[in-house]
């Protein structure tokens, strides 16, 4: 009776515990509904974590979100899902206020502040840098990568831009390439243009073709086209000059409107501004002046010697190109009007003043010709078009004593002539003298017959 009792006892303390748990947890989830029910109503839930609490979501033994007090730290273990961008307000991955990730429209991926927009039907862009893109409307096929780049582009496609504000102000400009801060910063709507290197091409509008490879190569060109400069600082005032070919630093450098100019070297054809048609080959290589045209310069004034397997240049001389052929009248009479000299060089540009004084002469002399004695020959002679002398510029006077060839050659044939009429002159005074070398020696003979005569008579 008294273990019947005991386990009466127990068995009604079991079921007294089990009931005032049950209670419990019915309040707590009374509590819990309503709170829930309220946040439906005020939007505000908080949920505090305490002091080194881990807020985790999870499956099983399995993590897939977790919310650290201790560092605010956030950590999705498994993937994040996010929709398709459709409009500023899906899709999107913000900074702030700002839009930060989002995929717009068809094929495009925007990684930046304020990269891409929301209206734009452009497909298969990418962009990746603070508003990089941000105009775009129906430009395609476009990559940009730094801060602004293609920020202005609005229908230009196949562009590729790297680098702070580069083509900045592309607008509808197809095929550009710029690559390095500031490049084709100013570009509107040139084609088919590739810089290279900080602020090349940077103030390109509407130029195409342009190849700019160098620190501030093509800087000024605005609509220049089918340029290519390679160096730093190569062509870098050409504003609207064509066809230009510039390869080495600073060759072609203050070039503005010049076209066809080619210049290989260092500093080569920098003092060119409007010239055309120019080639300079050779370190510091210029032509005879700024506006200089139609001349080939191979290397500097330090060059002594030009060589070569063959001896002489081959030139255009066919007959069907040219009228009104006479034969020439310069000939021996001019050629000894010319005074072949013999010289040491002491050139201005070997002093700091520009003025020689003796002291830099080189030892060795040279035979030569002086241009201004050309010049008065040819002057004389009223034969201008001989082109002796060289004067573009003025500060310095160059000769051409190739010209001088065909008079060479009609110098000789003078020469020639009077060899001959002094040879047929030798014949005749040959013949005379035989003549006379008989009439002697008839008249000896008669003179000999003669004293025979006076002698017998005696």
């Amino acid at each position: 009776m008294i273990k019947y009792l005991f386990c009466k006892k127990e068995f009604l303390n079991i079921l007294k515990t089990n009931i005032q748990e049950r209670t419990m947890k019915l309040i707590i989830n009374f509590f819990l509904i309503a709170g829930f029910s309220a946040s439906l109503f005020a939007q505000n839930i908080t949920n505090t974590l305490g002091t080194l609490g881990v807020f985790t979501i999870k499956d099983g033994s399995t993590n897939y979100f977790t919310l650290s007090q201790s560092t605010g730290q956030v950590n999705i273990l498994n993937t994040l899902r996010l929709e398709n961008t459709t409009s500023a307000t899906t899709g999107i991955i913000f900074k702030g206020i700002d839009r930060f990730i989002h995929n717009y429209g068809t094929n495009n991926t925007f990684l930046g502040i304020n990269s891409g927009n929301f209206t734009m039907t452009g497909a298969n862009n990418t962009a990746l840098g603070f508003m990089s893109l941000f105009s775009n409307t129906t430009g395609s096929i476009n990559t940009a990568l730094g801060y602004q780049s293609l920020t202005s582009n609005t229908t230009g496609s196949y562009n590729t831009a790297v680098g702070y504000q580069s083509l900045y102000s592309n607008t509808g400009g197809y095929f550009n390439t710029a690559l390095g801060i500031y490049s084709l910063y100013t570009n509107t709507t040139g084609s088919s243009n590739t810089a290279l290197g900080l602020n090349s091409l940077y103030s390109n509008t509407t130029g195409y073709q342009n190849t700019a490879v160098g620190y501030e190569s093509l800087y000024s060109n605005t609509t220049g086209f089918i340029n290519t400069a390679v160096g730093v600082s190569s062509l870098h005032n050409n504003t609207t000059g064509i066809y230009n070919t510039a390869v080495g630093n600073q060759s072609l450098y203050n070039n503005t409107s010049g076209d066809s100019n080619t210049a290989l070297g260092y500093s080569t054809g920098s003092t060119i501004r409007t010239g055309n048609n120019l080639t300079c080959i050779g370190f510091n290589a210029e032509p005879t002046s700024v506006a200089a045209s139609n001349q080939i310069t191979l290397g500097n004034s330090s060059i002594t010697s030009l060589r070569c397997n063959v001896t002489t240049i081959t030139s255009l001389s066919d007959m069907r190109d040219k009228k009104n052929i006479t034969d020439l009248s310069l000939g021996l009479d001019f050629i000894t009007k010319l005074k072949p000299r013999v010289f040491n060089w002491d050139k201005r540009e070997w002093y700091d003043d520009n003025t020689s004084d003796g002291t830099k002469m080189q030892e060795a002399p040279t035979a030569g010709f002086i241009a201004q004695e050309l010049d008065e020959a040819q002057t004389t002679e009223n034969a201008q078009w001989l082109n002796l002398v060289l004067k573009d510029n003025p500060e310095k006077w160059e000769a051409t004593p190739g010209n001088l060839l065909p008079i060479m050659v009609k110098a000789i044939q003078d020469l020639n002539l009077k060899c001959e009429e002094l040879k047929k002159e030798n014949e005749q005074l040959k013949v005379v003298n035989e003549k006379l070398a008989k009439l002697e020696q008839l008249i000896n003979e008669l003179t000999a017959v003669k004293h025979a005569s006076l002698t017998e008579d005696k």
